[in-house]
């Protein structure tokens, strides 16, 4: 009888024993389960942390290096400006040498050589072409500057380390 009593409280009590530890067991599962899902979570809002502070600096460095390109395109541009109006000046001084070498021959009683003719000719051509690119140039150099001022008006200045 005791064996009976025995094997009946085995069959009673031994599922609820087991369903106890499964449920332990399945509880200790499920908060590893959340503490590796927070993990995950605190790794990615890290990375994405760290996304956005890429992202700033490169947004800053991007300002930068454009305003070093505006800065390096008006030097290059006031140099090859420069350049230009030196050659035009050259060649309006080499066109009234041109003119009174021809002058001086005409009071000498000499015609001037075909060569020089056409010296002057292509030398008047030259000063049209020089004077037009220059004009192109100015131009162009007063629309960028006005670009220029309409972004500079639409963006607030930055000083690093002062804060408004």
């Amino acid at each position: 009888m005791s064996t009976v009593i025995v094997a009946v409280i085995a069959a009673v009590v031994g599922p609820g024993i087991m369903m106890l530890l499964s449920t332990h067991v399945r509880r200790s599962e499920k908060a590893q389960d959340w503490a590796r899902q927070d993990e995950v979570a605190a790794k990615a809002a890290r990375a994405v942390a760290v996304a956005e502070e890429v992202a700033a600096g490169t947004a800053t460095l991007l300002v930068e290096s454009n305003n070093k390109l505006d800065v390096i395109h008006t030097l290059v541009n006031s140099s090859l400006t420069a350049a230009m109006q030196s050659e035009l000046d050259a060649v309006i001084e080499k066109l009234a040498l041109k003119k009174e070498n021809i002058e001086l021959k005409a009071a000498a009683g000499q015609e001037p050589s075909p060569e020089t003719v056409l010296a002057i000719e292509a030398t008047t051509d030259r000063i049209g072409e020089l004077r037009a690119g220059l004009s192109d140039r100015l131009r162009q150099a007063r629309i960028v500057d006005e670009q220029l001022a309409r972004q500079t008006a639409d963006r607030p200045v930055v000083i690093p380390g002062v804060e408004d």
